[in-house]
């Protein structure tokens, strides 16, 4: 099980955005991703600038606010 890592309001938005985003097939990288999000490998973007949830993420989401 991944560390509930504290997040703040934006912090949790940008993650259901993200997902939300992927499930509808829209680009992402118009979204902001704090560095916070990507310390703690909750975030990453490929090498043309779209941002994904890893598992991390994922796992995160699941737990719940």
């Amino acid at each position: 099980m991944v560390k509930k890592i504290q997040l703040n309001e934006e912090q949790w938005k940008t993650l259901e955005a993200l997902r939300e985003a992927h499930a509808r097939g829209c680009p992402t990288d118009s979204i902001k991703v704090s560095e916070r999000l990507r310390s703690n490998g909750l975030v990453a973007s490929d090498r043309h600038g779209y941002k994904f949830l890893t598992e991390q993420g994922l796992q995160r989401l699941s737990q719940g606010r």
